[in-house]
């Protein structure tokens, strides 16, 4: 009997191991993601400033709502990348290290969805942005 229970919580053991190796695996996946996303929005933060300087040096009295518009919603952008970043860094600084056990991690991967999640759209916002305030200079 005592051997089963020994084999018993070997496989529990195991089991749980297999779980975190395969939550660690995903959290590092997801996390790459995310800073990929980053990587192609943070090179055009430059960008959403010199298109909204010069949509105001476009700006007449004809255009002057489209263009404040524009400009509004590239500095949301901007503004809005600043934010994730910071949010991003507290919630996984530098140095972070996930947790051992299992229902931690998941919480952790839970968070990292959130994150991943937003500065994907965030992404693609900015992008979309971008390309009508050039379409504006034109």
């Amino acid at each position: 009997m005592k051997t089963l229970y020994t084999l018993m919580a070997i496989l529990l053991l195991v089991s749980c191991n297999e779980e975190l190796k395969e939550q660690q695996v995903a959290f590092e996946s997801m996390k790459q993601q995310a800073m990929e996303a980053h990587d192609v929005i943070m090179p055009k933060m430059g960008d959403l400033m010199d298109l909204s300087n010069q949509l105001s040096q476009k700006m007449d009295s004809t255009n002057t709502d489209v263009i404040m518009s524009k400009k509004g919603e590239l500095q949301k952008a901007h503004d809005d990348m600043m934010v994730w970043m910071r949010d991003y860094s507290e919630k996984f600084p530098y140095d972070f290290k996930l947790p051992e056990d299992p229902e931690a991690v998941q919480q952790k991967l839970n968070m990292l969805q959130e994150e991943h999640d937003e500065i994907e759209e965030l992404k693609v916002r900015t992008l979309r942005v971008i390309d009508e305030a050039e379409a504006l200079l034109k």
